[in-house]
């Protein structure tokens, strides 16, 4: 018996032709991958960072403009220079810092500021771990309240809208929090330089710049329960 005579097989260059086709598939197939990766990565970043820096702007603000809230007038709410049970953690001049600040709130109405860590409050970043915190009263430690920050600015004014010097004339706040993305992009590149309101510089890149993303946040919070000296 004799075998093969009518049977056809693969000559060398319908191989080569179907190795050629297949490869250009299998190439298309990754760079489709690849493509919708990347897409995901800057999405996921984005939506990272806006969150991060929304909800630091929220949580700021929400006590800050309760600040001073003292329905007895005798417990001396409002804007301090260090919190009645912390003042050997730190202390504020509001001529010259601007990346933190603390107030205490009367918030059931007896008259006393407790130590609890919502009567007594103070937000601060810490620019070598890029951290937003708040200060717990209580334990008497800085909490981490939002991460990869890269500033945080607090401008204090007057009345009448000129810079305030102490927190007895302290009316209005201009918050500025600046967050970056938690993942470099190597092929992103960033040099913008961020600014406050009052186009003072918040963060300045590195020379040719760096591949974080970032997003800054403003606000203005005017303080609703201080009454200012005159």
């Amino acid at each position: 018996m004799q075998y093969g005579k009518n049977q056809a097989g693969l000559t060398m260059v319908e191989i080569m032709i179907y190795i050629a086709i297949s490869s250009m598939m299998m190439t298309a197939v990754y760079n489709a991958f690849h493509t919708q990766q990347k897409s995901y990565n800057i999405q996921n970043n984005t939506v990272e960072i806006q969150q991060t820096v929304r909800s630091g702007i929220y949580t700021m603000t929400r006590e800050i403009r309760s600040a001073g809230y003292d329905p007895t007038k005798s417990a001396n709410a409002g804007i301090v220079t260090g919190l009645p049970d912390a003042l050997a953690k730190f202390s504020i001049d509001y001529s010259k810092d601007k990346n933190i600040i603390a107030f205490t709130i009367d918030h059931n109405g007896d008259g006393v500021i407790k130590k609890d860590k919502s009567e007594q409050i103070a937000y601060r970043f810490n620019a070598g771990a890029h951290i937003l915190e708040r200060f717990n009263v209580t334990s008497g430690v800085w909490e981490a309240v939002a991460g990869n920050v890269d500033a945080l600015n607090f401008v204090y004014l007057k009345p009448d809208g000129t810079p305030a010097t102490g927190p007895q004339n302290i009316q209005y706040i201009e918050i500025a929090l600046l967050v970056r993305s938690r993942n470099a992009e190597p092929k992103f590149l960033n040099t913008t330089t961020y600014v406050n309101k009052k186009n003072e510089a918040l963060w300045t890149p590195p020379p040719g710049g760096d591949h974080y993303r970032r997003r800054l946040l403003t606000t203005t919070v005017q303080m609703r329960n201080v009454r200012t000296a005159s």
